[in-house]
């Protein structure tokens, strides 16, 4: 972060992304393919398995808090990747798509840490719309069966 971008920012503002928490469901007119919501399932699947290997390799023989508290903290990272949308504005992170910082604007350091962020939260996204979906998926067969 340059002296600049503190001193010629107030004199061009550039847009700058949000973080919101629990936002309300898009009005999307066309709903997603099942393809890809299968492999959005599967793919969570896959990395609610690496955590839960992570959680419980090399078990300790002293007792069950590590355990626990590896555990705990996967769970609130999965809940805070669910609730938590972050969204940078991608026209202003930099000059050539990213590749260069501006070394004027000071916003788009702040779209590049947004984005750094939706990155660090996807697993975790991906993770908890494995178990909602599977969850509603399960519900749904389970009220047709018992029928």
């Amino acid at each position: 972060m340059s002296v600049l971008e503190w001193f010629l920012e107030p004199t061009n503002p550039g847009p700058v992304g949000k973080v919101e928490v629990n936002p309300p469901e898009p009005d999307d007119d066309e709903p997603p393919r099942k393809w890809l919501i299968w492999f959005a399932i599967t793919l969570g699947f896959v990395l609610v398995g690496i955590g839960l290997y992570w959680v419980f390799n090399n078990l300790p023989v002293s007792g069950i808090e590590p355990v626990l508290f590896k555990l705990s903290w996967l769970t609130i990272y999965v809940l805070i990747s669910h609730f938590v949308k972050v969204t940078p504005d991608y026209t202003n992170v930099g000059w050539l798509g990213g590749l260069i910082d501006n070394p004027f604007r000071i916003s788009d350091d702040y779209n590049r840490w947004l984005a750094l962020f939706q990155a660090v939260l996807l697993p975790g996204k991906l993770m908890a719309y494995s178990l909602v979906m599977s969850w509603l998926i399960g519900r749904h067969i389970y009220k047709r069966h018992k029928k």
